[in-house]
């Protein structure tokens, strides 16, 4: 009797490892990274600075693939972010040259020198990004003391993220 109980008990175990075996075998998708690679759609976001907080003004999956912006890494003053599902889970992430800062040939300085750099209180830019299913939040990835403008050093805290929820734009 003891043999024929223990023997239940292997093949009950059994089962179950199997089953969740097929199970997450079935429900399994391609890694993020792969998905985006894969991906023939972009997913393109309005956004909006004004009063030291964004918002999505419209988002949009386009039937195309559009390459993407080149970003100095180089550059210190970089906007990350990240996109999420509704879970939280980060589905692709990339960088964009901070759209608060203007650099260029905008007015002729005191020094003579014809570059200069302006930093806006409001601006309005454009994210672009391979879309995958399952898509929904944009996190942005600040620092706590200055919003991202200047690069962090070593002794500053780490960047906080400001969720965004734009899948009610799509």
């Amino acid at each position: 009797m003891k043999l024929f109980l223990n023997m239940c008990k292997v093949t009950l175990l059994t089962l179950t490892t199997l089953s969740a075996f097929f199970i997450s075998a079935v429900s399994l998708s391609a890694p993020p990274e792969e998905a985006l690679q894969n991906s023939n759609k972009t997913l393109m976001l309005t956004l909006q600075f004004k009063q030291n907080d964004y918002t999505v003004l419209a988002a949009q999956v386009i039937d195309q693939k559009l390459p993407a912006r080149y970003v100095n890494p180089q550059q210190a003053d970089l906007l990350e972010f990240h996109l999420k599902n509704l879970q939280g889970d980060i589905l692709g992430q990339g960088k964009i040259a901070n759209p608060h800062v203007l650099r260029g040939v905008l007015h002729e300085h005191e020094n003579g020198e014809p570059h200069g750099q302006q930093i806006l209180d409001d601006s309005t830019f454009v994210v672009r990004f391979p879309y995958v299913e399952g898509m929904h939040v944009l996190g942005l990835l600040q620092d706590s003391l200055q919003n991202g403008i200047q690069g962090r050093s070593s002794n500053q805290p780490a960047p906080i993220t400001r969720n965004i929820l734009f899948s009610n734009h799509l």
